[in-house]
């Protein structure tokens, strides 16, 4: 066949072609997704596992999560090989305001977990939603590191908005992580993943 040349401004780029050979310079997009997990059964904790590499550097992650019964809080984990990791080096502080006026923070210092959101209502509907950028998880260089920003409904049945951060202080390597509460079990989750092209 042979070859014809068209004006760049005469292709629509927006439009749907069917090409036969290969294309190049198209672009495969800043996000790169590397894993998902969704569950509406009732477990003590939701894992994610194989989703952080050498492949990317840093993540970006949406999460949902319910909790199975009122006042239960939840906590972030992250894991290696399948195993999840609780030495006593997650560090977080979150800042939480809510509808009812009222404002605080979650804090933890050199716990075996990072606690996201607590007195959490036990209404799959009413799951905390939000979405984390997690940054080294895989390196044994830096610092695992994860700024949040997400939104919850408490017990009470307050409208509560948090951002804050997380920092394993450690140079683990994570592939990894982990959503649970303090007790009894879980009882919805939709987490998923992306690597981050640079």
């Amino acid at each position: 066949m042979a070859l014809i040349k068209i004006k760049s401004e005469s292709m629509n780029l927006a439009d749907d072609y069917t090409f036969t050979g290969t294309v190049s310079g198209a672009g495969g997009g800043a996000l790169i997704k590397t894993g998902s997990l969704t569950s509406t059964t009732d477990a003590g904790s939701y894992s994610l596992d194989s989703c952080f590499s050498a492949t990317y550097l840093n993540y970006f992650v949406t999460f949902k999560f319910a909790i199975a019964t009122d006042g239960n809080h939840c906590y972030l984990k992250f894991r290696t090989g399948g195993s999840t990791n609780s030495v006593s080096k997650y560090q977080n502080y979150t800042l939480f305001g809510d509808n009812g006026s009222n404002t605080g923070a979650n804090v933890n210092s050199y716990s075996d977990h990072a606690q996201i959101g607590y007195d959490l209502e036990a209404t799959d509907t009413k799951a905390i939603q939000g979405f984390m950028y997690v940054f080294s998880p895989f390196s044994t260089t830096y610092l695992t590191n994860a700024t949040l920003h997400y939104n919850a409904i408490t017990q009470a049945g307050n409208r509560r908005m948090y951002f804050g951060g997380v920092q394993f202080d450690d140079t683990t390597s994570f592939d990894g992580f982990q959503l649970t509460q303090n007790t009894g079990n879980g009882s919805l989750v939709d987490l998923q993943c992306w690597g981050i092209k640079e």
